[in-house]
């Protein structure tokens, strides 16, 4: 006699639910496996990778050692994806199969369902019931196993390949080769002996040290640099380099040297080129914490992970990040320290490129809201990372840096917010004076020419302020106030002469740096993001498409006197040497000249 077609269907569901559950138990079997393996066995904490790079150290010309630790580096890296590629996989399989499994049963139960039975034996209890209790329990044991390996899972694949770079040493590839999300690179034979001498002040404003050059003012200590260059035929380009990573700062240059900083989503590198041939000397990556890496910061895409240009003292290059990662590194590309300041609450993203004064680096950390500030400016022992002194800053977020300047024989560190222009002692951070004078959203920089201060910014006003003040000079210092042609990102341009404004939509306007009031304004009909610089007479003005417009302003007029083309995108401020303009593009670093 042939079987009832619901016989046949619980038959069917049985088995399949007894597949179903095999199959989940032993992926759960397997992942655990795995699991407690690794945690003898981490790849990031390997004894002979730490052996080697501690060989390394004492031995750091040893060409062999190196190999083998690139090599055993590249297994480790392989055997970690190789462990969340098998948590992925095999969670989808548990997944399924478990989803299979409770199908499978429920149909089972729901074919073989039989009415209790009312005359059965006294004291004796319906199949049906325990078969149902059965099932439940059933059901409540397996969501257990699930829950618990969840969490055995969610605890075995915490840890990120890059929380543990700086003990990873610095010993990853030659120049030149694909960049590796490993540990950071090795040191070329090419880079020169580390110097050890603080340099005086008239090496400083020989170089390129910070955002906008020595003083962060945006003009050149050289003139004879080119007027004339085309990124895509090659003229007027001495050679351009690949960035690995994204980054929307501006070269830094220091003698042989020129320093960039990238960084995307997952990694924060530092880059040192040679400035005479352009060949990527060094790469490093930025060693994070677990708490800096725990969270991607949210940022505006004109700002990106890595905005901040870096700055070098002129022994060390120091760079900092979207997530409050800081990091000092030698010119020979060797660590010297790294911290975080925890995850910047900016709205845009952290900008504020960094500042130096003699053995101090400066960090202006505006972040918070005008309800709420938290915004503070840091200066950090150079040589060591620690804090010398803090300040807290009644402001909000801003993505303006700090200038340090010198009023008669005192130097003073400007910073600008909403709604505050505060001036600082860099020895100990004492407040010098301030002026309310700003507000909204504060992108473009201070600037300073003839013992005055000059801050802008759009929806706001183009002020002027004495800066021999003591304080609140807002309403004996503020000179004067321009309403015409304010900028939202380009910073100001002062000499003695002229304030020249540039506005992002391609307006450049020129005001009597005395008496305040404007003298021109000229329409270059494209979109900046770089500020204008100064080359003797002439204004460098760099548009977001590579275009290039080189000007003279006078008081009557703007003298257009050449253009320029990069051959790509560029929204970063250029850096000037004696016959030279280094200028980042948005996926190369150009030097240009002769």
């Amino acid at each position: 006699m042939n079987e009832k077609p619901n016989d046949t269907t619980y038959q069917l569901a049985t088995r399949i639910a007894l597949v179903a559950g095999v199959i989940a138990l032993l992926v759960c079997a397997i992942l655990w496996y795995d699991y407690t393996r690794r945690l003898v066995k981490d790849p990031l904490d390997s004894a002979m990778f730490k052996t080697l790079v501690a060989a390394l150290d004492q031995q750091p010309t040893n060409d062999a050692l190196k190999d083998q630790i690139r090599t055993l580096d590249l297994q480790l890296r392989r055997e970690y994806f190789r462990q969340r590629m098998l948590v992925r996989v095999g969670a989808a399989l548990l997944l399924v199969a478990v989803v299979v499994f409770l199908g499978a049963v429920k149909t089972a139960v729901t074919l073989h369902r039989r009415l209790p039975s009312p005359d059965g034996p006294p004291g004796t209890e319906d199949r049906e019931v325990a078969w149902t209790r059965t099932a439940r329990w059933a059901v409540v044991a397996v969501c257990t196993v699930m829950v618990v390996t969840a969490i055995g899972l969610a605890i075995g694949v915490q840890s990120e390949l890059q929380e543990d770079r700086a003990e990873l040493a610095a010993v990853a590839k030659p120049a030149g080769a694909e960049p590796a999300a490993g540990p950071a690179a090795a040191i070329p034979a090419a880079v020169a002996a580390v110097p050890q001498a603080q340099p005086s002040d008239a090496d400083v404003a020989k170089m390129w040290p910070r955002f906008r050059g020595p003083d962060g003012l945006g003009i050149s200590a050289y003139t004879s640099v080119p007027q004339t260059w085309d990124g895509k035929s090659g003229k007027g380009v001495v050679w351009k380099t690949p960035v690995p990573l994204p980054g929307n700062n501006s070269p830094v240059v220091w003698g042989k040297y020129v320093f960039l900083s990238g960084a995307d989503q997952r990694r924060r590198e530092v880059y040192c080129f040679d400035a005479k041939r352009g060949k990527l000397l060094w790469q490093q990556v930025v060693p994070g914490t677990p708490q800096s890496t725990a969270q991607v910061p949210k940022v505006n895409e004109d700002t990106g992970y890595a905005a901040s240009t870096t700055a070098t003292d002129g022994l060390r290059v120091f760079a900092i990040f979207a997530n409050g990662d800081l990091a000092a590194w030698d010119f020979a590309g060797k660590l010297a320290w790294s911290k975080s300041l925890g995850l910047p609450e900016n709205s845009y993203g952290h900008a504020s490129s960094l500042a130096t004064y003699k053995n101090l680096l400066l960090v202006q950390l505006d972040q918070g809201s005008s309800r709420a500030p938290k915004s503070k400016l840091l200066a950090f022992d150079s040589a060591t990372g620690k804090i010398v002194w803090q300040v807290a800053r009644p402001v909000p977020n801003s993505w303006a840096s700090p200038i340090v300047i010198r009023v008669a024989d005192h130097d003073q560190v400007i910073t600008a917010a909403d709604p505050w222009v505060i001036s600082y002692n860099p020895t100990d951070g004492k407040e010098i004076w301030r002026a309310k004078c700003l507000k909204t959203d504060i992108g473009p920089s201070p600037v300073f020419a003839d013992g005055k201060v000059f801050v802008a910014n759009d929806n706001c006003n183009l002020a002027a302020i004495r800066a021999d003040g003591h304080g609140d000079v807002t309403a004996s210092g503020v000179l004067w106030k321009g309403e015409d042609g304010l900028p939202d990102t380009c910073s100001p341009l002062a000499t003695k002469e002229f304030v020249l404004l540039l506005t992002s939509f391609g307006t450049l306007s020129c005001y009597d740096a005395v008496k305040g009031d404007m003298l021109w304004s000229e329409d270059l009909s494209t979109d900046f993001s770089a500020s204008p610089s100064l080359v003797g007479s002439h204004l460098y003005l760099i548009g977001r498409k590579g275009k290039a417009w080189i000007v003279e302003p006078t008081r009557k007029k703007c003298n257009r006197l050449g253009e320029a083309d990069l051959g790509e995108e560029c929204v970063t401020t250029p850096a000037f040497q004696e016959g030279r303009i280094f200028l980042r593009g948005k996926t190369h670093l150009f030097c240009l000249g002769k």
